[in-house]
């Protein structure tokens, strides 16, 4: 069979795997329902990375950190983003074991548990 071949079935199966659906559907469902606390996340996490890269002599650097930590706290309290954020963890660490064992496979000169 041929790599590509091989790599098309694979992403395929990824694509349509139960998780990675629901995935997707977090994802619209979290674009809809959030939509200000993602705004207000993303304008804080600007402003936070704006100062930090002043350093502690910005004056408003612990405001804007302060901010981005309570913006990204009401965030990741929502049920989507922690189930979203849960289905994103455990597709990661299948890709990982399979890039693993696919290495392992072709040679045991590669590092072992690359990621």
């Amino acid at each position: 069979m041929d790599i590509y071949q091989m790599a098309d079935s694979y992403a395929y199966k990824i694509i349509n795997s139960s998780d990675f659906q629901r995935l997707l559907e977090l994802k619209e469902i979290i674009k809809k329902t959030l939509g200000k606390k993602i705004i207000a996340f993303k304008t804080a996490e600007a402003k936070y990375i704006e100062a930090k890269a002043y350093g502690k002599y910005h004056p408003n650097l612990k405001e804007y950190q302060k901010k981005f930590m309570d913006a990204k706290a009401d965030l990741y309290k929502e049920v989507y983003v922690q189930e979203y954020i849960l289905i994103e963890g455990k597709i990661q660490t299948k890709l990982n074991q399979d890039i693993n064992e696919l290495k392992g496979s072709i040679s045991n000169k590669f590092k072992q548990n690359f990621f």
